[in-house]
């Protein structure tokens, strides 16, 4: 059976070591291929009951406790406590896994944008995060993400997203932040319009997360042309 598109999708993301099936649902133990260095995680997708016995099957095989986990919104609530407690894992905050494979409509602005490139390009990235998403975990040095942005009259970073574009494979996006007293000037619309234009030349699609609370940005993103293809909740450490 095929496995669930976000599992496809998402693929070339970790290294696969074991796999459980159950009625359609799909529960994979991964370690990420960038930036997790020997964590283990849980990744699964398919209906929230057949996941949820997955995930108790693979508390039973002896899996935890596991560092992390990806799993359809509303899995955890059905995974029995015990299994949950040998995980060494409990309910996060969730989200929404949007994609597409449809060039956007043209956005104004989208001339300011571009990849940041240069000697001083993190330092520059760096700088526009502390203004427009200082929490992002995507990191300016890390060598396998180009950096793209929109510049103001004066050559100044407003925005910035962070794009991993593996040859070949989907691209997938993060980190994208507007500077806070730039906001709401249509600079999201043509950084998410100029990024998705350029990748889907000669990639298979494009993909990016959002909170799942978030829907201002979900109200955007389906105007450029991403459906939600997948709500994920994330499971994190008891404690």
């Amino acid at each position: 059976m095929e496995r669930p598109f976000f599992l496809r999708a998402n693929a070339d993301r970790w290294h696969e070591e074991q796999a459980w099936d159950a009625e359609g649902a799909h529960l994979l133990l991964v370690r990420p291929l960038r930036g997790g260095g020997a964590r283990r995680q849980l990744v699964g997708a398919g209906a929230p009951e057949p996941l949820a016995r997955a995930v108790a099957q693979a508390a039973s095989d002896g899996v935890g406790p596991v560092d992390f986990g990806l799993l359809t919104r509303g899995t955890w609530r059905l995974v029995d406590p015990d299994a949950g407690a040998a995980l060494g894992l409990d309910v996060g905050p969730g989200w929404d896994w949007m994609w597409t494979r449809t060039v956007p409509p043209v956005q104004a602005g989208e001339e300011r944008v571009g990849p940041v490139t240069g000697p001083d390009a993190a330092e520059e990235v760096r700088a526009c995060l502390s203004r427009a998403n200082p929490d992002t975990s995507a990191d300016p040095a890390d060598p396998d993400l180009v950096w793209w942005g929109y510049r103001d009259d004066d050559g100044v970073l407003r925005g910035v997203v962070a794009v991993n574009a593996p040859a070949g494979s989907p691209v997938h996006l993060s980190g994208l932040g507007t500077d806070v007293s730039w906001r709401r000037r249509g600079v999201g619309s043509a950084m998410m319009a100029a990024v998705t234009r350029w990748a889907l030349a000669d990639h298979p699609l494009v993909h990016y997360g959002i909170w799942a609370d978030n829907d201002a940005a979900r109200r955007i993103y389906t105007r450029l042309g991403y459906a939600v293809g997948q709500e994920i909740e994330n499971v994190v450490p008891t404690g």
